[in-house]
């Protein structure tokens, strides 16, 4: 995942967004998601 999608990612999720949408809307898997959140908090 790059630097990109994961702000994107990380705006979304503070907006209140779930995690499911997001992933679709940025066309990654959930796992993949909540592994890179994870990594940077």
């Amino acid at each position: 995942m790059d630097a990109d999608k994961l702000a994107a990612a990380k705006a979304r999720k503070a907006k209140g967004e779930s995690v499911t949408a997001i992933a679709k809307a940025l066309k990654v898997s959930r796992a993949t998601l909540y592994r890179a959140l994870a990594d940077t908090e």
